[in-house]
């Protein structure tokens, strides 16, 4: 197994590979004015980390995020569907995030490889 882990003012992001299965878990709050200058490099380490892996993009455990930080998730997601991998995206059912579950639903019908759903919060 292969572990990254990156953290930034109340951002959690996790990514553990075991042979050809990756997880790749966001957790706690993302509220900066400019995430994407520090997300970007993160999320290019991200992408190759997982390569040639199916890929779970868990973001159930987030907190919250802001609006600025939608690009770079969507970046991850695009750049794991560039790469032929399947993609599962997983948001919890609670109020804030149905929103970016639809949001990434109907984005995910033009994208090949990637699957959205919601689950239940974990504990």
């Amino acid at each position: 197994m292969t572990d990254m882990k990156f953290e930034h003012e109340g951002l959690v992001i996790q990514a553990s590979r075991t042979g050809a299965r990756c997880l790749i878990t966001w957790r706690g709050v993302s509220d900066g004015r400019s995430p994407a200058m520090f997300l970007n490099p993160v999320i290019r380490e991200l992408v190759e980390h997982a390569k040639g892996s199916a890929v779970t993009v868990d973001f159930t455990r987030l907190d919250y995020l802001n609006s600025a930080t939608v690009a770079p998730m969507l970046s991850l997601v695009r750049a794991l569907d560039a790469n032929q991998q399947p993609v599962l995206v997983l948001f919890a059912d609670i109020d804030w995030q149905r929103t970016h579950l639809k949001c990434m639903t109907a984005i995910a019908r033009t994208l090949q490889h990637v699957k959205v759903e919601g689950r239940a919060r974990p504990e």
